[in-house]
């Protein structure tokens, strides 16, 4: 009896488990790309982020985010399908959107915290360490609760060690919402 699972149910089982877990606890998904070294041997990323806001601001334009998970996952290209490189970080970052009147309107997010990265291609699976980010994008608020959209193209960097370093640019989409109006 055969009891492995075949690589393309697995893939479908993840899939099926973010958004699951995305529909769960409103956390959004981003696709993503590695950039630097290594990057010749993935393909396309997929990332989840799950992200809290804080408001410091009475207009709305200024937010301290603390990301309480962020995990992006590379499979290998065809010719290197049995590699996977992954990272989950927990940050913390000061979103600064340029309007003085809400929400709505360019914003830069710079965030730093710890990262894990994962490699399943070297005996020592993962290493801690350090991340950085930088996410632009474009804010939009919708209705009369201060919920909004944001569009945005983060950079991240997860430094954790010589063959442990992980570089990415990710597009999100995302949808944050408030319980109550301040």
């Amino acid at each position: 009896m055969n009891l492995r699972t075949p690589r393309r149910f697995k893939g479908f089982l993840f899939i099926l488990l973010a958004v699951s877990f995305s529909q769960i606890s409103y956390a959004q998904l981003a696709v993503l790309k590695m950039i630097g070294k290594d990057s010749d041997k993935s393909k396309i990323g997929y990332g989840l982020f799950l992200a809290y806001n804080l408001t410091v601001s009475e207009a709305g334009n200024r937010v301290v985010t603390l990301e309480l998970l962020d995990g992006g996952f590379f499979p290998g290209r065809q010719s290197d399908k049995d590699r996977m490189i992954g990272y989950i970080s927990i940050k913390a970052g000061y979103r600064a959107i340029f309007s003085e009147e809400g929400k709505t309107g360019f914003f830069l997010e710079p965030q730093a915290g710890y990262c894990k990265v994962v490699r399943n291609d070297t005996d020592n699976n993962s290493r801690d360490g350090v991340a950085a980010a930088l996410t632009g994008g474009y804010s939009l608020e919708v209705g009369e609760r201060g919920s909004c959209f944001t569009f945005g193209l983060k950079y991240e960097a997860d430094i954790a060690g010589r063959n442990y370093t992980l570089q990415s640019l990710g597009l999100r989409v995302a949808f944050i919402f408030s319980l109550a109006k301040r």
